[in-house]
């Protein structure tokens, strides 16, 4: 109840009625600009931005980065000129990714094209460089076990560096779901209009799996799990990764408002 008051509150000091439509304005803290949406159209996964598209998911990646690292909000061209600041991103969205370069050491990774980065197989290199690291909706898509990636991302990191990162989770149960498990020579083919998953171990047995999830579309994006959200603190927490905090308040300046979702949110912690 405290919440809704809250949240009640806030929507009155920045909303102007239009007709039976209550319009936010706000400004977009990735492209700068002025812009508004109907509050029922600030969702985690609509653009909302007339300007550049952006979603809430995508400007709460940057209010949360920017909280972080400067201990305040700032939209992205605000962003001070730092390039003693090292960090890189795992197919973020250009929408930020590319201004966010403009300002700081970042770098833009990629899975299966340069510059690249397997974060299941980093290189000793790599181990305590990055001041920051974003990862936006990846971690589902990571292959078995995903421990590993946990773990890589805690090596990349300096001492203190901060993992800005958002997953789909949900609220229920406390173990991860894993749609498959180990794979081994695994294959996506279509199968009577449908896409099916075949796995072929080192003995030549072959599994099949079908009712596959994509996101975005058939290939790299398939789901191999879903989180709870107890199982993910629970794989920060192995990994070494600490103060860990979930960006849930709306922050409606910058036009990020949740509204009664309270699963899949952004979240912070530290090496």
């Amino acid at each position: 109840m405290k919440l809704r008051k809250y949240l009640s509150r806030l929507k009155r000091q920045l909303m102007r009625r239009s007709g039976d439509t209550d319009i936010l304005e706000f400004q977009c803290n990735i492209c700068g600009e002025l812009t508004s949406s109907k509050m029922s159209d600030l969702s985690r996964e609509v653009a909302s931005c007339h300007a550049c598209g952006s979603t809430v998911r995508m400007r709460a990646i940057v209010h949360v980065l920017s909280t972080e690292l400067f201990g305040e909000s700032l939209v992205l061209p605000d962003f001070p000129h730092n390039k003693g600041l090292h960090g890189v991103g795992m197919s973020d969205w250009d929408g930020y990714a590319n201004p966010l370069a403009k300002k700081l050491s970042y770098t833009n990774t990629y899975y299966h094209q340069e510059p690249m980065l397997d974060i299941t197989n980093i290189s000793k290199d790599q181990i305590c460089t990055m001041d920051f690291m974003i990862s936006s909706d990846v971690y589902e898509h990571v292959l078995f076990p995903v421990n590993h990636a946990f773990e890589n991302t805690t090596k990349l990191l300096k001492e203190n560096g901060v993992f800005i990162f958002t997953v789909p989770y949900t609220k229920k149960g406390e173990e991860t779901v894993e749609h498959f498990g180990q794979l081994h020579d695994f294959e996506i083919e279509k199968k009577q209009g449908e896409y099916v998953l075949k796995d072929t171990d080192g003995n030549g047995t072959v599994r099949e799996f079908d009712d596959l999830i994509f996101h975005g579309g058939p290939g790299s994006t398939l789901e191999m799990r879903v989180f709870s959200e107890k199982s993910l603190m629970n794989e920060l927490s192995r990994a070494g990764l600490n103060n860990v905090k979930v960006y849930s308040e709306p922050f409606l300046k910058y036009g990020i408002f949740w509204g009664d979702v309270n699963w899949s949110l952004p979240i912070a912690a530290r090496k």
